[in-house]
């Protein structure tokens, strides 16, 4: 009777441990996520500088002075909305 219940309680363990393992990978992705936006947020207000920064559905794109690009997944269920202020018209 013992064993049967030490079996139990370490297959219950065992769940719990995978259970946990699946929320630190959550937490790593939600960072990353948190990140890109820090990122976005500092190229579009100019604390960040870049020759170049730009966003798409899927990725953040920067390209430094030297012509080197960094690539930054975005998240699959987030997005960037981009706003053009203009007078007589708008970027292409």
């Amino acid at each position: 009777m013992k064993v049967k219940i030490f079996a139990v309680t370490v297959l219950a363990a065992g769940i719990l441990a995978a259970c946990g393992s699946n929320n630190d990978s959550n937490t790593s992705q939600e960072k990353e996520t948190i990140d890109i936006k820090e990122l976005v947020q500092g190229y579009s207000s100019g604390s960040l500088k870049a020759e170049s920064a730009s966003i798409t559905s899927e990725q953040l794109m920067v390209k430094d002075a030297e012509g080197k690009e960094q690539l930054y997944n975005l998240s699959g269920d987030e997005f960037f909305v981009s706003i053009a202020p203009y007078v007589n018209q708008t970027h292409p």
